[in-house]
């Protein structure tokens, strides 16, 4: 049976292989082939760094040049399970306390963790473990902590064993002991294969008690396990994330974690976690770490590695002989083998392991023509009620990205249906990508004098470049280390009949401390903002704190298009009375996401309507004040009619 169940796996998958147009392939990895029969191909990270992000245009082709149907592996991480131990006795002796528990299950252990409500302590354990009532030392002078909002080590590694007790033994011998309510067994999980490799720092910033590296992970597309620092400080404890720089601020993390290298009571070795887990497919080569000094001097960090899953591509090799590894082609599309049935039996198979070498450019590599079934130009249109426009800047590439900038966003519709891309009088049909980012904007800022009114009030006015721009958050940071304040977002405003209030855009409150370094953050929700508004905190009894590196953010969408033709291209924005376009584009959104595309600039603003350059928050349109006063007039004149009319007139 598992001989033709073998057969079976093998002629589905050879039936399957055909032949391919390979020109449209740039790069190409060699790999030898010795024995017909199931393989597993590892692709090296330099084929990984040339595919697309999505990892779809990787190809298998056999010595006669046929393409051959592979199933991705992915990367299986089993956790073990965890369970409380049994029979938990804890006793207090000299300087010490014992804690005894059962384990009566049949998995192996590989580690295990005290259960404390204690907040603040340091300790050192010796565990022991017995089997069949034969005791062995299992870990010695183990180093247990936790630190009050920061991090924390209460599990100890065993390796991988069975025991039936278990015997802790926590040093209370240079601090008073602490209480502990359980003990809890992990038991051996599945881990799945990894490699590593070194990372280089490209940049490192440090603002406002934060360590900020730039990190080469030296090819793209990776699937992430980790990283892993070199650092020499003797004894640290700091927590950090790790994201994507995609010019957003503040960072989207991927993963967070707490490096730390803590020191034990009495002559044990110091314990450390210099590993952040990250466990996902990266599509850069870059990932920001971003670590939280507080007032503590940046870290000494001499290297980084990245730890990451192999990619395995698993087939069937219908014969011996030079096999290639193809990647590079943005417009391919992704294969369809229908293979996904035989998932299991090919993970079960004793398939042998071959490896790909680094990706050469392929003979005869011809440049696909971008997206070839969409046409760029679009239908003539009549520019009348647009009132601005800006020359869009390209190198001649086929596909563009390009990103409205703060001057754009603030004169055009929140949901940006005003745009039309122009070369000609004809529209070019675009598309927003829907992977949107954020940018920031640095205002102009400053302390106002203190109103005697109202003496324990800071004020800020902040000026931005633009009037009306859709703002999502503001930020700022404070060298004061110790604080509570209510800070409030507000900007004056008339009513119909010319009153001044003030209307709040946005309030939040900000707490610091020293084991707790943050940054103020006020939340807009995408409301366009006035080109003044104003900051302000009722710092009460306490002295006034300053601010630093005030920062307003806003979203970044990206316009898609395919050019063609001569001419220059214009965009054209400010029409909020104009219906959103509708592309045919839309059908082909995947493959515009993914296509080869140059990033285009905007040159300057050119106002098209006489007026349009302004914009008023404050008061009411002219034609409102017009109405009114006619209102007026017509009310006056009914009320004088309806009035008695006096003796003689």
């Amino acid at each position: 049976m598992k001989m033709f169940h073998g057969f079976a796996l093998s002629c589905a998958i050879v039936l399957s292989a055909r032949a391919a147009d390979l020109s449209a392939w740039k790069w190409e990895a060699p790999f030898r082939v010795d024995q017909a029969g199931m393989l597993r191909l590892e692709a090296p990270p330099g084929v990984l760094d040339v595919a697309r992000g999505d990892l779809a245009d990787l190809r298998i082709i056999s010595p006669d040049g046929s393409e051959t149907p592979y199933l991705m592996e992915a990367p299986v991480r089993r956790e073990g399970g965890v369970i409380d131990a049994e029979d938990f006795e804890i006793t207090l002796a000299d300087n010490r306390t014992e804690i005894q528990a059962a384990y009566r299950g049949s998995s192996p252990v590989e580690a295990l963790r005290l259960v404390t409500p204690a907040g603040d302590f340091l300790k050192s354990v010796t565990i022991e473990g017995a089997k069949d009532g034969v005791w062995k030392e299992l870990a010695a002078n183990q180093v247990i902590f936790r630190r009050a909002g920061a991090a924390e080590r209460l599990s100890v590694s065993l390796g991988s064993g069975t025991w039936d007790r278990f015997r802790i033994k926590v040093d209370d011998a240079r601090s008073e002991p602490v209480p502990f309510t359980g003990v809890r067994l992990a038991m051996a999980g599945e881990r799945p294969e990894t490699r590593e490799q070194p990372v280089r720092i490209v940049g490192r910033e440090e603002v406002s008690g934060e360590t900020r590296l730039t990190l080469d992970l030296g090819a793209g597309n990776l699937d992430v396990d980790g990283m892993r620092f070199g650092i020499s400080d003797a004894l640290f404890n700091r927590s950090c994330t790790v994201g994507m720089p995609d010019g957003s601020s503040p960072l989207k993390p991927l993963a967070g974690g707490t490096l730390y290298r803590v020191a034990p009571e009495g002559d044990g070795a110091p314990v450390e976690e210099l590993f952040v887990p990250v466990r996902g497919r990266v599509s850069g080569r870059q990932l920001i770490l971003s670590i939280r000094n507080g007032d503590s001097p940046p870290l000494a960090i001499g290297s980084v590695a990245v730890s990451f899953h192999p990619t395995i591509l698993a087939f069937h090799a219908e014969a011996a002989g030079d096999w290639k590894l193809l990647a590079g082609n943005r417009s391919a599309k992704a294969p369809a083998y229908d293979l996904t049935p035989l998932r299991g039996p090919l993970a079960r198979s004793k398939a042998r392991k071959v490896a790909a070498g680094e990706p050469v450019t392929r003979g005869g590599y011809q440049e696909p023509p971008s997206l070839p079934e969409v046409e760029a130009r679009g239908v003539a249109i009549d520019l009348k009620g647009w009132s601005r426009r800006k020359l869009v800047q390209t190198a001649g590439g086929v596909v563009i990205h390009l990103e409205p900038d703060a001057a754009v966003l603030a004169a055009s519709r929140t949901d940006l249906g005003d745009l039309r891309l122009v070369r000609n009088g004809k529209q070019i049909p675009y598309q927003v990508l829907t992977d949107v980012s954020s940018r920031e904007i640095a205002p102009v800022v400053g302390l106002l004098p203190v109103d005697a009114k109202r003496p324990t009030v800071s004020r800020w006015e902040i000026r931005l470049p633009v009037d009306g721009l859709p703002a999502v958050e503001l930020t700022a940071a404070s060298d004061a280390p110790l604080f509570s304040r209510t800070f409030v977002a507000t900007v004056p405003r008339k009513d119909e009949l010319g009153n001044r209030w003030t209307g709040t855009l946005g309030s939040a409150i900000w707490n610091k401390t020293a084991s707790m370094e943050s940054r103020l953050r006020i939340s807009f929700g995408g409301a366009r903002l006035p080109r003044t508004f104003y900051l302000e905190t009722d710092h009460g009894d306490n002295p006034a704190i300053g601010l630093k590196e005030v920062r307003v953010h806003h979203t970044a969408p990206v316009l898609a298009a395919k050019l063609a033709g001569e001419g220059p291209v214009f965009l054209y924005y400010g029409n909020p009375g104009v219906g959103a376009p509708r592309y045919d584009l839309d059908l082909v959104r995947k493959e515009l996401a993914v296509a080869d595309y140059q990033h285009a600039a905007l040159g300057g603003e050119e106002i098209l309507k006489p007026g349009a350059e302004a914009r008023d928050f404050d008061s009411g349109s002219p034609w409102m004040w017009a109405a009114l006063g006619l209102v007026v007039a017509v009310l006056l004149g009914i009320v004088s009619k309806l009035l008695p009319k006096q003796a003689g007139t």
